[in-house]
């Protein structure tokens, strides 16, 4: 572009001529607000600039800024607007999230720039963002195709009515699409699925001396009356010194940052802690002497314990 000023009112995306055949759908995805930031540009002899860009794919109104100046310190500002559109749009008016159970009405809008009156078909569409599965049918989303007639400027709403499944969703791919004759517009994005259940853990000590048989029963797994719960993991840990469990945690109450008296406290009961288990524990007491005498390999041993 050589000249700011030469900008278009209007620069229009899809502008088919007559009998021209109907082109392969292809969705709008580079929705991102910025089309480009070019910092350092120089003229020519003539004090021309070129600016080579794509155009992003949103249809909207653009704000075109420029700043230059010369080396004597001359400035010069220009503003101007450009807006992209086509002869046949549809915008979504997507949620920001879905959550699990809900009921929404997914509603867009599809506009007729043209000069024509426009008799067509909207249609949305879901898919798993991972898996590139059908989710449809999981959303309830049965009617997927929804006729509109529209006069020259004139927009009309549609919607689609979505149940979201309880059982744990990808974040979703969607695809929002129009169509008449040879007019088509799209656009996808995704949207992420916000569970309503939360991941609670909980343990239970299980003590077993030498030669000894016990029988255990988590009663908060076996009696819990919720008819919504998802098991999701069932751990089993052992160490034949559970001593460990409490070296473990010792690095935890040590390395609070702060001088305040909860956080000295802390590190005075670790190390107190500390001192007790390696004097009780002659073979541990061995180990952190070992530690002692060759640091790089305390920092290893630590780092595993941490994690």
């Amino acid at each position: 572009m050589n000249d700011p000023d030469t900008f278009d009112d209007t620069q229009d995306k899809n502008s088919p001529k007559e009998n021209k055949p109907i082109a392969p759908l292809q969705p709008r995805t580079n929705l991102n607000e910025t089309v480009f930031f070019y910092p350092n540009l120089e003229t020519d002899a003539e004090g021309n600039v070129l600016i080579k860009f794509k155009m992003n794919d949103a249809l909207t109104k653009w704000k075109f800024l420029a700043f230059a100046h010369d080396k004597q310190l001359a400035t010069a500002i220009t503003s101007k607007e450009i807006v992209t559109q086509k002869d046949l749009m549809i915008l979504p008016f997507a949620p920001r999230f879905l959550r699990s159970g809900d009921t929404i009405t997914f509603t867009g809008k599809v506009t007729n720039m043209s000069k024509n009156d426009l008799n067509g078909t909207a249609k949305l569409e879901f898919w798993d963002a991972i898996t590139g599965e059908d989710r449809n049918k999981q959303l309830s989303n049965i009617s997927i195709e929804k006729s509109f007639h529209l006069q020259p400027t004139l927009s009309e709403k549609v919607e689609w009515k979505l149940v979201i499944p309880n059982e744990i969703l990808n974040t979703l791919k969607f695809r929002i699409s129009a169509q008449s004759g040879n007019f088509t517009d799209a656009e996808e994005n995704v949207i992420p699925v916000v569970t309503n259940s939360m991941l609670v853990t909980e343990s239970l000590p299980l003590p077993v001396g030498p030669n000894q048989t016990k029988t255990f029963v988590l009663k908060n797994m076996k009696e819990n009356p919720s008819n919504t719960i998802i098991n999701h993991q069932f751990t089993l840990e052992f160490t034949p010194n559970p001593v460990w469990y409490a070296v473990k945690a010792l690095p935890y109450l040590m390395e609070y940052p702060h001088e305040c008296s909860e956080q000295l406290f802390n590190r005075f009961y670790a190390n107190s802690l500390a001192n007790y288990i390696a004097n009780s524990t002659p073979k541990i007491k061995t180990i952190f002497d070992s530690w002692k005498n060759n640091p790089e390999a305390l920092k290893v041993i630590w780092s595993k314990i941490k994690s």
